[in-house]
């Protein structure tokens, strides 16, 4: 089983409800989402998309299950970085600030230009990113 896997198993077994607003905001979101896929694939002379609300009421089913997922997902990783409490150090940061260059093909300035000198904002995706390998090793 690779990593998405076992990510996906563990958040869909992990004992937490999902409130039913959660639900709903990340449906919208993925309608949205959906909705600007398709009239950017008709611009760019990709599919035309005549009924995007038909074709979007025949993916419904799809749609709850991954919205429902991505709902849980946020409260499984949330609910895991406070009980395990992981923090990130300012070398794990400035870490990633110059990986994140290397990979953006930029430099590292320009990371902290777009994120702050304190890098704070790369400290969430840490978090998640050490949620997720704490969920692969439970479940190896």
């Amino acid at each position: 089983m690779n990593k998405e896997e076992q990510i996906r198993r563990f958040i869909m077994d992990y004992p937490i409800e999902v409130p039913q607003q959660a639900l709903e905001n990340e449906l919208n979101y993925i309608r949205l989402e959906m909705r600007h896929r398709m009239r950017y694939d008709t611009l760019t002379g990709g599919p035309h998309h005549f009924d995007a609300d038909g074709e979007l009421e025949q993916m419904e089913d799809e749609l709850r299950q991954a919205a429902y997922y991505e709902a849980k997902y946020d409260l499984v990783i949330k609910d895991i970085i406070a009980r395990e409490d992981f923090s990130v150090t300012r070398r794990e940061l400035e870490e990633e600030a110059t990986a994140m260059a290397q990979r953006q093909n930029s430099t590292v300035e320009m990371v902290y230009r777009f994120f702050g000198e304190d890098l704070a904002m790369l400290e969430k995706d840490l978090k998640r990113r050490k949620a997720e390998q704490w969920i692969c090793e439970k479940t190896r």
